[in-house]
């Protein structure tokens, strides 16, 4: 896994050209090295940045993410591929979860018990220092949670993991807006990372899909909301 990422890495992330690339980095707040001559960048700030900036890009954009990072990841982006991923995991209904610190801890031990990480205490504190840079919530009410530097875990394997809490909790959203839905991504292949990061993005676009969600009682009902929300978006492109 390299610690670092050129401009034409995070041009194929996000589907764009050099030209266009360079004008959002300039943009941006990302700081380079000079790496054997070359321009790189710390790939944790890249992909802390792109999760941070995939809520203002134009749907069509987002798109273009989603479809170029899947490809450079090897995959099928006409597939479901979050429907999948969340039905070889369990979609959590914790009882007991009123504080960021009390979700964090649910989902880092609900990875251990997935097999995913052998450490609770490990992925707790990197999700935490992750929240400390930016909070991961977003306006619609979700948190794309993951960690800071994933190098520093052991990923048996890669998993996506969501829970819905009881109620809504004050997680950080830059405009104090309460997070309902929490999504865990650990994803060691940063293609992976960004493809996953675009679609739940694109997924999350729909107030009537975040509203399902939150009515859902089951893993099966959820997972069902998921799929059918999924079809939607790949079938109509970059217009949801």
């Amino acid at each position: 896994m390299s610690v670092f990422l050129s401009e034409t890495d995070i041009a194929r992330f996000l589907g764009q050209t050099l030209p266009e690339t360079r004008k959002a980095i300039k943009s941006s707040k990302l700081k380079s090295i000079n790496k054997q001559g070359q321009k790189v960048f710390q790939r944790d700030d890249v992909l802390n940045w792109l999760a941070e900036n995939f809520t203002s890009l134009t749907s069509e954009r987002l798109m273009k993410a989603d479809l170029s990072s899947a490809d450079n990841a090897g995959l099928d982006p006409s597939s479901c591929g979050i429907s999948k991923l969340l039905s070889d995991s369990i979609i959590h209904f914790p009882a007991k979860a009123s504080t960021r610190s009390s979700v964090l801890r649910h989902i880092s031990q609900k990875a251990v018990d997935s097999g995913a990480v052998y450490d609770a205490s490990e992925i707790r504190e990197q999700l935490e220092e992750r929240e400390k840079i930016v909070s991961t919530g977003l306006r619609c009410g979700a948190a794309l949670v993951h960690p800071l530097d994933i190098r520093q875990l052991y990923v048996e394997k890669e998993l996506l993991t969501l829970t819905i809490p009881p109620r809504p909790i004050a997680f950080g959203e830059s405009t104090g807006k309460l997070t309902s839905i929490f999504f865990l991504l650990l994803f060691p292949d940063p293609h992976r990372h960004v493809h996953i990061l675009a679609r739940l993005n694109r997924l999350l676009r729909s107030n009537e899909f975040i509203e399902e969600i939150l009515g859902a009682s089951s893993h099966e009902e959820a997972l069902d909301i998921v799929y059918r929300r999924e079809l939607e978006v790949i079938s109509s492109g970059g217009k949801k």
